[in-house]
């Protein structure tokens, strides 16, 4: 009796999961993946994937801040993609927490991250994204950061460590 009890449950289990809907992803949650999805291509050294999630005239400016100024530094779209798909060191940048304004075919992306090159800490900052949605879907057009060195500098990430 209990083989039958214990299958009839699982039965009805299954059956309720397949009658709950999934939940639809939002604007917000679209943005958010095209977001980790790039930063998973700068991790992988994927340039065809980085090329594919960004606007042609991808607009990026790297930000470092100095005593009582900053510094700027444009990235050429093609600088970019063919950085990424030279040899190089391993890339991890990971972000949390982020901000997410949508408003029809914009959208703009404000999260901290933190970058490791080789495993090794190298800086901190703030990521600014921001997205227009076109008929392949949402595509980065401007990417902003701020570089901040020494690690001392950093607020430390809530994912702990990266794994090895």
């Amino acid at each position: 009796m209990t083989r039958y009890a214990h299958a009839i449950v699982l039965v009805s289990a299954l059956g309720f999961a397949l009658q709950t809907p999934a939940r639809a992803q939002t604007p917000e949650d679209e943005v958010v993946d095209v977001v980790q999805r790039l930063l998973d291509a700068i991790s992988d050294r994927d340039s065809a994937s980085f090329r594919a999630l960004v606007m042609p005239q991808l607009q990026n400016l790297v930000v470092f801040p100095e005593d009582d100024s900053v510094r700027l530094a444009w990235r050429e779209t093609e600088e970019s993609i063919r950085s990424l798909g030279s040899p190089g060191p391993k890339y991890l940048e990971r972000m949390w927490e982020p901000t997410v304004l949508v408003s029809g075919p914009i959208a703009a992306v404000w999260t901290p991250y933190d970058f490791y090159r080789d495993g090794e800490f190298s800086h901190c900052g703030v990521d600014a994204f921001h997205l227009v949605r076109t008929s392949q879907g949402w595509r980065v057009a401007a990417i902003m950061y701020t570089v901040v060195r020494p690690q001392e500098r950093c607020t430390e990430s809530p994912l702990g460590p990266p794994k090895r």
